[in-house]
């Protein structure tokens, strides 16, 4: 199973940063806009000018919002892309590792010599994962066994 990175077209993160920082840039002079109209329409609510350019300034505000929402959004969709390739790759490599283990194997057959090491480390990991498992299971099987013991002789004492 071969995966295509080609076709795959990721926006680069210096384009996410060159909106973010222009974004950035355009709210820090909202900002300081929207401080002196605020206070002016507060001041001055019968003033239609300074209520129509707080609006625009509020407006302008959810327009930069809005833009930040979609980066945002952009960035998302970028990161469940490599997740999923991601995936893909480490099911790729975990497939590519025991087919390596199987040809190391078949190769120490061929000439007679097996790396030890290796193969007590594989057979160590394998071995430590079925006791892991075993004590996992003897600890859940005492606890229903005490419990169900505990259940039984309760009934009987009444």
């Amino acid at each position: 199973m071969e995966i295509d990175y080609a076709n795959d077209n990721f926006t680069k993160p210096e384009q996410f940063n060159e909106k973010l920082s222009q974004l950035n840039g355009s709210i820090d002079l909202l900002l300081d806009e929207f401080k002196k109209i605020y206070v002016l329409s507060q001041m001055y609510p019968a003033n239609q000018e300074y209520q129509q350019q707080y609006a625009n300034m509020v407006g302008g505000l959810n327009q930069i919002q809005s833009k930040l929402f979609s980066v945002s959004n952009d960035v998302q969709v970028n990161i469940d892309k490599l997740n999923k390739l991601m995936f893909d790759l480490d099911i790729q490599i975990k497939k590519e590792r025991v087919k390596n283990r199987e040809l190391k194997r078949n190769l120490g057959i061929i000439e007679n010599k097996t790396n030890a090491a290796s193969e007590l480390i594989n057979d160590y990991t394998e071995i430590y994962g079925v006791r892991y498992l075993r004590n996992w299971a003897l600890a859940l099987s005492t606890i229903i066994c005490i419990m169900t013991i505990g259940s039984i002789f309760k009934k009987q004492g009444v």
